[in-house]
């Protein structure tokens, strides 16, 4: 075991001697994070932003098409596809401006931050766990979800929101903010309470993903009904 995984292993809340004095494995997912990071941007600003965007702007253009095609020809199919469009659309913009909200709370805070490669994506940046301070996790960690609920707030004012599709895109987002911050609130909550980011992000249950996952797509749904 590395010196890495043992101080992760010594964090985590669920880590426990048995009778031998030997300990249990330490969470795969926390050891990544004490890896070292690299000193420099491995990517220019400027290319990353543009990929996003040519990114953002083909995914809601792919929406765009399928909500052309329902409104024109009033099949149901098309309204059907339409509908799935705008939730998978949904998602994935809120996931995007997520991940740039994660970035820009953990520069604006000070923290080191660098660009991954530009062909890394999805993922944005490294976060330096083992060097930033508690004011970085705190911003970083809040960026991310201000984002989502921003772009939340964006689409259901900039959109009429008079069909199923553009509910469905709305309804997407809100979708993939309620799962952000279910994972996302209580983390920032005990690490504002004294543990440090690592600590904090030891304490998820290792199936979060698919528990929060229902709870996003139940939002979803809900909103979809409402709007």
């Amino acid at each position: 075991m590395s010196s890495a995984e043992a101080s992760v292993e010594d964090l985590s809340p669920h880590s426990s001697g048995d009778a031998s004095g030997r300990s249990r494995k330490a969470d795969p997912r926390l050891s990544a994070l004490t890896k070292d990071v690299a000193e420099q941007d491995q990517a220019k600003l400027s290319q990353v932003i543009l990929r996003d965007v040519a990114i953002l702007a083909a995914l809601l253009s792919l929406f765009a098409a399928a909500e052309t095609w329902a409104t024109a020809s009033g099949l149901g199919l098309a309204s059907l596809l339409s509908v799935v469009d705008g939730l998978l659309v949904g998602v994935a913009t809120a996931g995007l401006l997520h991940e740039w909200g994660h970035f820009a709370g953990a520069r604006l805070a000070g923290g080191h931050a660098p660009l991954k490669p530009i062909g890394s994506f999805p993922t944005l940046f490294d976060f330096d766990y083992k060097n930033n301070d508690s004011r970085a996790f705190d911003w970083m960690s809040i960026g991310g979800n201000a984002a989502d609920i921003a772009a939340v707030l964006v689409l259901f004012f900039a959109l009429p929101v008079s069909t199923p599709g553009q509910a469905a895109l709305v309804a997407g987002a809100f979708g993939f903010a309620v799962f952000a911050a279910s994972v996302e609130f209580p983390v920032i909550r005990k690490a504002r309470s004294g543990m440090t980011g690592i600590q904090a992000l030891s304490t998820l249950p290792r199936d979060f993903f698919a528990r929060y996952s229902r709870r996003g797509a139940i939002a979803a749904a809900i909103a979809f009904v409402i709007l």
